[in-house]
Formats: C-alpha cells, structure tokens, sequence
C-alpha cells in the first residue's frame, strides 16, 4: 500500500460523515446473488440499464443493486424490463468503517464499475472481502474525486484491486497502464456504451398508423424540451415549403406537457392531433403531439428522420441516441450533448448523425433527408454501430458470467 493510500484513508477515518441509513441498513438484501453495479457518470447510465436487462433475461434468479452519487441526477428507472428486484441508492460515504458496513450488509457477489472514477476505502474493501472486482466501461483516464494526479501512487494501487478492466480503446488502455492498470488484466473492447434496449412497439399499431398515414413523409422531434418547441416548429414550417404533407411528431421529453404544448401550438395556427386523446393525424393535420409513455419505439420506427432533443438551447445535455440507431432512423442533434458526448461524436463521425445548430440548420437538414436514398444510408451507419454496440456487449457479458460463476451464494 503505498504512503498516498496510508493518508488518504487516515484522512477519510477522521471525517466520520454521517451514513445515509437507506445506504446499508434500511432496505433488506435479497436472497440469492446480488450484481452490484456502480455509475460514476451519467453517459454509463444507459450501459448499465442494458446490462441489467440482459442479465435479468439470462440470470432469473440475480438481483441488481445499483450505486451513483447523489448529485448525480438519474431519471432511468433501472427496475422497468425487469421483474427481479432492482435497487438503486447512493453509495456509502468514503470512509473504511462505512465501506465495510455496506459490504458487510449488501454482500455482492459481483462488483462492476462502470467508469474511471474511484473511490478507493470502497474498492479496497470490496477486494478485502474477496469480492469479484470488473472496471467496465473505460473511456478515459482514472481519477480520484475528478483529480488524476491526486497520487499517481493511490491510482496504481486502485487499478491493481480490479481482477479485469475493460478500455473502450487502445489509447484508453495504454493511458491506464501507464496509470498502474495490469497489463494482461487490461481488455480493449469496442464501445459498450450504445447498449440501450431496443424499445418496444406494437406491431397492430404500426401498421395502423402507417395506413392512417397513407405515406406522408414524416419527421419525429424527440426528447424535446419548452426552449426547442419554438425553434423545432419554424425548422418545420420551411420544411414543408419542399413537402406540404410533411408530419412532424413532437415526443415531448415530459408527456405531462402534451396538453399545454397542444393549445400553445394550436393557437399559433398549426393544426394539430393528441396522441394522449386518441387524435388521429389525419391529411390535413401538420403536427402530432405524442404525449404518451411508453410509444417511443412506435414513433421511431414510423420516422424515417429524427431530431433528438435536450440538445439546443442553454442548459441542454443531450439525449441517448442508441434507441434511434437501433431502431433505424437518420439523426439529427444540437451541439449540447454533454451527457452523450462520446456517443454523439462517433455516430457523427460514422456519418449516422448530423449536427445542427439552430433552426435554420435543422429544417435544411430535414428537407435534406426528405430524400430516401440519403435517410436509408445514415441510418444504416447507425444501425452498424448498434450492432457492434451489442457484439462488445456480449464480449462484457461473458465476463461477468465468469465472475459470478466463480461466486457463492451469499
């Protein structure tokens, strides 16, 4: 252990921070193997929610717990897909009494952490209890509290406790070596990150709303929020200059606002259907509000081209885009996509999303793609790397199977 780690946790000792009761004693452990995972991050988030899924469907009798801070605000709920108990709540605080409290009450028989961030009282007691160790998910350097050069000697001595570390890249890996990381323990696997499950749609309703449609050309502005509403529909109102019977699909990031954005529209003239009132959109209907939950894979199967939301304006970070090159459709986004950024720039760079930075950009885009030709081929770009996306993760799959097979029921 080196002199770093020694003061580090003395440090931690002395702050006896106050323990959460929800963290370790409130809620019951399940019965049988627990599958511990741990988000440093927002952009893991959706990794996470896959592996969860996936596992849940192979492994019936696991349980999850999942761990991210408590400034990090999540609005997934890990438990949807999945009918084993899904647990989710802040870690403990960093301090080795408090750490021990939680192995000792939680007891997983595995431990993936996604990401570089470490905390390292936790880490050590986790590998102190024997506790399979997997770092997945590595995109960047390791850090301690965002700080790399906190001790070069407290990184190495994290890095060594993993029994593997999966790097998204070569250049990920090197750095992480050069950091401390094993070399042989050290995987490169292509990026896990756009590993959200394909979302669901009825098939009846497809193809009602396809004959409802009788083939207009259309386009979905999803995850949307109140400072786009503005800028989405004048990109719609000059696309239609090309094509007078195009749809566009407003799918609100908040459906609660379905009604309010359906009488804001309406009263600026745009005829308008409510999806939550079981309107249709019929010839002469320019705007479907699709106010409900749960219909996202519908909409994105039915729109050939889609503008992914949270992404313009000040304070916007982005929505996840793996669903909507899954599920084949050409993407558009703004440039603030902070919480997806790694995803963005590579679709982007395989010519399977667009940049657009104001409404100007994004109704050229939309007429743009209008054409067939140039949709179908962004959004086979995208449908190759949701593929590759799901290839890395049954590659990290199978090394979680191996830990948990070399676990214990608790």
């Amino acid at each position: 252990m080196s002199l770093g780690l020694r003061l580090y946790l003395a440090a931690a000792r002395r702050t006896n921070g106050a323990q959460s009761p929800d963290t370790a004693n409130r809620l019951a452990r399940p019965a049988g193997k627990l599958v511990w995972l741990h988000i440093s991050h927002a952009p893991d988030v959706s990794f996470v929610q896959g592996m969860i899924q996936q596992l849940a469907e192979d492994l019936t009798e696991v349980s999850f717990l999942i761990t991210s801070p408590a400034n990090l605000k999540i609005e997934t709920s890990f438990q949807d897909g999945c009918d084993q108990p899904c647990l989710h709540i802040p870690p403990p605080d960093e301090s080795p009494k408090d750490a021990a409290a939680f192995i000792d009450h939680w007891r997983p028989s595995v431990a993936i952490w996604t990401g570089t961030v470490l905390r390292p009282a936790l880490l050590l007691e986790t590998h102190a209890q024997s506790i399979p160790l997997l770092m997945m998910n590595a995109q960047s350097q390791a850090n301690i509290n965002g700080e790399p050069r906190l001790s070069r000697g407290i990184i190495r001595d994290m890095l060594e406790l993993f029994d593997h570390i999966l790097a998204d890249h070569e250049s990920t890996k090197n750095i992480l070596v050069r950091q401390g990381a094993p070399y042989r323990k050290t995987l490169i696997g292509e990026p896990v990150e756009d590993t959200t499950p394909t979302l669901f749609w009825d098939d009846r309703d497809r193809d009602e709303m396809a004959q409802v449609l009788a083939a207009r050309p259309v386009w979905l502005a999803a995850f949307t929020n109140e400072v786009e509403d503005a800028l989405i529909t004048n990109a719609h109102r000059v696309a239609m200059r090309l094509s007078h019977r195009l749809l566009l699909i407003i799918a609100p990031k908040d459906a609660a606002r379905g009604n309010a954005l359906a009488q804001s529209l309406t009263d600026q003239g745009w005829l308008v259907a409510q999806r939550s009132l079981d309107q249709e959109p019929d010839e002469q209907v320019q705007i479907l509000i699709a106010d409900t939950d749960d219909e996202m894979g519908l909409w994105l199967r039915l729109a050939p081209v889609c503008f992914l939301g949270n992404s313009l304006g000040v304070g916007a970070t982005g929505s996840a885009p793996a669903a909507a090159a899954a599920l084949g459709s050409a993407i558009l986004h703004g440039p603030n996509t902070r919480d997806f950024h790694s995803r963005y720039a590579r679709l982007d760079a395989a010519k399977a999303a667009r940049l657009v930075q104001d409404e100007v950009e994004l109704a050229s885009a939309v007429q743009d793609l209008l054409a067939p030709d140039k949709a179908a081929a962004m959004a086979h770009a995208g449908w190759e790397i949701s593929t590759s996306g799901a290839e890395a993760m049954e590659r990290t799959m199978a090394l979680v199977y191996d830990a948990l097979n070399q676990s214990e029921v608790a």
